[in-house]
């Protein structure tokens, strides 16, 4: 079996690495190494970007301190001539955020390239078990799902919200809130927003367009508070009261989830 060392890819974060990649931490190849690719976005079967798990090389390190320090991160390249937003402003958005929640600081960009910290864990998404259409299926799935599991997802999405709602009082809206894009790290225990490649800054649009962005990056969080609150019934944070107060522009057939969460309240 292959010996394991830990290296260091965020500030908080570290990750077990087979020997024979930490080689490559220690003494760098000249050129980036790609250690699995994770993503490939295509259109009529044209490239887009690709976001790949990557050792940084020498001419990496030059280019960028951080990735001294965290030479294990993603990079996203996204491919000439194609429609992308500016990498400089992805990572003055995600630098920004570092700065007001828990999402780390990104490690670099160039004209094609953005660089950022690998945070490990799983996607909200992922540990949820709600979604899919039609959106009333999931009142079945939270009174079948067991209080614990109902009870730690909750807990996870009221800190989401949290950090979304500091990133929005500070002037950022993340512009792409899917559950995907919220990061559940095992260790420490916490939720970490990424992905900032849509996000705007308050000023950079008019206001009434900023202030429909952060509603917009709210209601797949709200969402899911209503399909748990149909585990745990109505609760009285702000993430509650939030997801209550929009069920009639979160769903279509708002009463069947005000019943089933009342149902679960003995009201």
């Amino acid at each position: 079996m292959d010996e394991t060392r830990p290296v260091a890819v965020s500030p908080r974060h570290t990750v077990l690495l087979a020997t024979e990649l930490y080689l490559l931490v220690d003494k760098p190849p000249r050129q980036d190494f790609v250690v699995r690719t994770r993503a490939r976005r295509e259109a009529n079967g044209l490239p887009l970007m690709t976001a790949e798990l990557i050792i940084a090389g020498e001419e990496t390190r030059r280019a960028h301190p951080a990735a001294d320090t965290y030479p294990l991160h993603f990079r996203k390249t996204y491919f000439p001539g194609r429609m992308h937003g500016d990498p400089q402003v992805e990572f003055e958005h995600q630098l920004l955020a570092s700065q007001i929640c828990s999402t780390p600081p990104p490690i670099g960009h160039g004209p094609t390239v953005f660089r950022s910290c690998l945070v490990p864990g799983q996607s909200y998404s992922r540990l949820t078990p709600f979604g899919g259409e039609p959106p009333e299926n999931n009142i079945a799935k939270a009174q079948k799902l067991p209080l614990a599991t109902a009870a730690g997802l909750w807990r996870l999405a009221e800190e989401i919200l949290a950090q979304l709602l500091l990133l929005q009082d500070a002037g950022l809206a993340h512009g792409d809130v899917e559950l995907h894009n919220c990061i559940v790290c095992p260790a420490p225990l916490e939720p970490i927003l990424i992905d900032f490649e849509a996000a705007v800054r308050r000023g950079s649009i008019d206001a009434a367009a900023f202030e429909t962005r952060c509603k917009l990056d709210l209601e797949p969080l709200l969402r899911e508070a209503v399909y748990l609150q149909c585990a745990i019934g109505r609760q009285t944070s702000r993430l509650g009261e939030l997801s209550w107060r929009r069920l009639d522009a979160l769903f279509r057939s708002s009463d069947r989830f005000r019943s089933a969460i009342e149902m679960q309240a003995g009201v």
